[in-house]
């Protein structure tokens, strides 16, 4: 389970290095792409794979699912973390989340989020706000 939030920094060849909580997860390979409110998805390999086989089996003459594999797999970058856990952050993928030499990342349970880390201040900010509405929770039956 991918779980926590943690601050890391890039290094100079825009490598970031994984939580060493994730390592077992992770290790046979990520993928990232991006995501939602201007933050990248990192899924485990295996995952991804699982999300792509659950589009493939939704008809093409879908609109809504040509629109989300477009923007899923269009945008995405394989990679295989190394030894001390680092994968490249392709710079158009740190384009699209605003993310220059620090990188949040949040749990998200089966995948990661990686946010610049004001953007993630303010999305939490948000987060908290909503969530102070009773009826919010009500409407995901949780």
């Amino acid at each position: 389970m991918l779980i926590g939030q943690y601050e890391h920094t890039l290094d100079s060849k825009g490598r970031l290095t994984l939580p060493a909580e994730y390592g077992a997860e992770l290790a046979t390979g990520v993928v990232l792409t991006r995501g939602m409110e201007d933050c990248l998805y990192l899924f485990p390999r295996e995952e991804f794979e699982r999300l792509g086989n659950r589009l493939r089996e939704q008809s093409l003459t879908d609109s809504r699912t040509r629109k989300l594999r477009r923007w899923l797999f269009s945008q995405a970058h394989a990679a295989e973390p190394d030894r001390q856990r680092r994968i490249v952050v392709p710079q158009w993928l740190r384009e699209v989340a605003s993310i220059d030499d620090k990188v949040l990342i949040a749990g998200m349970d089966n995948y990661l989020e990686l946010w610049n880390p004001e953007s993630w201040r303010n999305q939490d900010q948000a987060l908290r706000a909503e969530l102070d509405d009773a009826d919010f929770f009500a409407s995901l039956n949780v």
